[in-house]
């Protein structure tokens, strides 16, 4: 939406502004895990944004399942010495899974279960499963 764009306040801001879209899994990235998400995602993004613009720091945002992405590649920055990320703003992002809040709707150990053997078939959780569980958080906004 043009009027609210984060991204067109930030660039008004005077952010140089580069995004990383999710990636929908299907069989050919059945392999990949949360790890190489970090590595060839938001790691990779930050060598090429030092390559594009000669910053080695930088301010990141994290948007949802990106957001818990980027939390967790931050503390393996932590452990490794990698301080390129200046700071972080979280959106609508889990970080702590202890008390999951409306998401426990979705947590009991028979969907748990039923995701897993739908995942082990696969390879990967069909982009629509995810779409569903995300809708139902939302239902008065989608009448």
């Amino acid at each position: 939406n043009p009027e609210k764009s984060f991204v067109r306040w930030a660039v008004e801001q005077g952010f140089t502004v580069f995004i990383i879209s999710w990636v929908n899994p299907d069989e050919t990235k059945a392999e990949k895990g949360f790890e190489a998400y970090m590595h060839e995602g938001v790691l990779t993004a930050l060598d090429v944004i030092e390559k594009a613009t000669g910053e080695r720091k930088v301010t990141a945002a994290g948007y949802c399942v990106g957001g818990t992405l980027l939390a967790l590649t931050l503390a393996y920055m932590a452990a490794t010495g990698d301080d390129r990320i200046d700071s972080v703003t979280f959106f609508a992002t889990q970080v702590d899974f202890s008390d999951a809040g409306d998401l426990q709707i979705f947590v009991d150990e028979a969907r748990l279960a039923a995701l897993d053997e739908s995942m082990a078939r696969t390879g990967y959780l069909e982009g629509y499963k995810m779409a569903n569980a995300f809708n139902m958080l939302r239902p008065n906004e989608l009448i």
